[in-house]
């Protein structure tokens, strides 16, 4: 017979969203991760099966949250939305979908769902970044490169 859990497994998901969300998914380590939600390496393993488990676990949870049955903004911006969760989703477009196919089309579509725009995820980017986000009146041709 297996050990009892002595872990909420929703505490641990948002533990380890943070850690994502901070890090990336490359960047953070098993290490990392069971230091940031107290679960036992043999746990979140068995729980899990590995750190892309829990990330998909993590970005599933992250993408219900976004669902318009989960906030009660009906605007196409992030307001509504819960930074962590913005990005998660970041992190998975830049590292995970562009080699997984699977999880492009489920981020596109839970995206879309959110009534979530580029835009939208954009300014979260230059946020998350510590930049400013352009003003509506500043238009893409006018700006340059840095040098």
């Amino acid at each position: 017979m297996g050990r009892r859990r002595t872990f909420i497994e929703s505490e641990a998901i948002g533990s380890a969203t943070a850690v994502f969300a901070e890090r990336g998914f490359a960047g953070a380590s098993v290490d990392d991760l069971v230091r940031a939600t107290g679960v036992n390496r043999a746990s979140l393993y068995g729980v899990f099966g590995s750190k892309d488990g829990l990330f998909q676990r993590c970005l599933t949870e992250a993408l219900t949250a976004l669902s318009p049955a989960a906030t009660p903004n009906d605007s196409t911006d992030t307001e509504g939305a819960d930074h962590e969760d913005l990005d998660l989703v970041l992190v998975a477009l830049m590292e995970i979908a562009p080699q997984d196919p699977a999880v492009r089309e489920a981020l596109e579509a839970a995206l879309n769902r959110a009534g979530v725009t580029a835009e939208a995820l954009g300014r979260r980017l230059l946020e998350r970044a510590g930049a400013a986000a352009s003003t509506p009146t500043t238009s893409a041709a006018s700006a340059s490169p840095p040098a």
